[in-house]
């Protein structure tokens, strides 16, 4: 550990996002942070959804939550609503920058991508080491391609670039800012939380998809393959978590499929972390056939530290993750014809207990809570 004395002051800068998961992982990083830090002061916005254990650290509610699209109506109204709360968001972050700055060392950027540039650029006036753990994949569609057009002066402003896997840095185009690469700055798993209570003899052939209910997660093509599956193996059954704006999609097809072809079908709506591990111990696989993955997804190494095997496509970091038939599984693409064979792929398979050895022993050895304390002290060593 960094002795006492030379432990820096970092403030942490995230966005106020709608959905609940990046609190979590607010609050994960707060624990990793606090016995390499001196002080911690946090900007955000909803801090209340984020669990503070630590007097070391100093809460600034920016008093900002933005929404979804299509939660406000008219649609154009809302988007212009957003708008003015993204650049709210940035204006009100540098101002608490700028109050705090005296108290910062080092300024991490940690969830806060694509809505950072003016807080990056007021911590850089006041020269403060920065860097941002990059926790996202290269998406496609319109409106990530137009954000990431601010990249280039991103990374060339930020003195460090913490990516979430080695994988990430290739996808990103990141090699040309190599002597800014810091170690992955991956969460971790409490693997007394998360373990194995039931062996992997003992599952039914139940099949899951634990994830938000939208499209780039793949869960409309997940509904799709259920009765591809059903038609080859009779004696198999699925488990739906997570919530979404296709929920009221997923539960009606599901109930058609239900209907049409005597399949059980469990919907199980949103899951609480507390109960989390309860399900993640009943299905024989975990299928995850996202479009594209934002860095590494959590469900995949808690399901790994639970002994469930995964089946995932190559996108983001998995493929660094998930090597087929030695951690887990891959599937080519996200098609429900693909994914339906190679869930019956995984259902034939003769020695899942190698791979649900290979992946707790991974998960023990890599993402923990030491490991990523260790992970972290490395990262603000490289900035200073």
């Amino acid at each position: 550990m960094i002795q006492n004395d030379m432990n820096p002051k970092v403030a942490v800068v995230s966005f106020p996002w709608k959905s609940y998961a990046p609190y979590k992982f607010l609050s994960d990083l707060l624990k990793i942070l606090e016995p390499i830090s001196d002080k911690i002061v946090l900007i955000d916005g909803n801090t209340d959804r984020i669990n503070i254990t630590s007097e070391k650290v100093e809460v600034r509610d920016i008093g900002v939550s933005v929404h979804h699209l299509k939660d406000i109506k008219p649609r154009f109204y809302s988007a212009i609503l957003w708008i003015t709360k993204c650049v709210l968001v940035q204006f009100k972050t540098s101002l608490e920058l700028t109050k705090h700055r005296k108290k910062v060392d080092v300024v991490v950027f940690y969830v806060a991508y694509p809505y950072y540039l003016l807080p990056l650029i007021v911590a850089k006036i006041f020269r403060k080491k920065t860097v941002e753990v990059i926790t996202r994949s290269k998406h496609n569609s319109l409106l990530p391609k137009i954000l990431s057009l601010q990249d280039p002066l991103l990374f060339r402003l930020l003195d460090g670039i913490s990516p979430e896997s080695k994988a990430l840095i290739k996808e990103l185009g990141l090699e040309r800012h190599k002597n800014k690469i810091l170690p992955e700055g991956a969460r971790f798993i409490d693997i007394s939380h998360y373990t194995v209570k039931k062996k992997i003899s003992e599952r039914r052939n139940i099949i899951g998809f634990i994830g938000r209910h939208r499209k780039e997660k793949g869960v409309v093509e997940f509904v799709e393959a259920i009765p591809l599956v059903a038609r080859e193996n009779k004696d198999v059954e699925f488990l739906i978590g997570g919530s979404g704006d296709l929920l009221g999609w997923v539960k009606e097809e599901c109930k058609r499929i239900e209907n049409g072809n005597n399949i059980k079908i469990t919907i199980t709506g949103f899951i609480k972390e507390e109960e989390f591990p309860n399900y993640l111990n009943e299905p024989k696989l975990l299928a995850l056939p996202t479009q594209h993955a934002e860095g590494l997804p959590t469900v995949i190494l808690e399901a790994m530290a639970c002994g469930t095997p995964v089946l995932a496509t190559p996108v983001g970091a998995i493929p660094e993750i998930i090597k087929d038939e030695e951690i887990g599984f891959i599937m080519e693409n996200n098609a429900p014809e693909c994914i339906a064979e190679n869930i019956l792929r995984v259902l034939n398979y003769r020695n899942l207990d190698k791979i649900v050895r290979n992946a707790r022993k991974l998960v023990e050895e890599k993402y923990t809570y030491e490991a990523a304390v260790e992970r972290y002290k490395e990262i603000l060593k490289g900035l200073l």
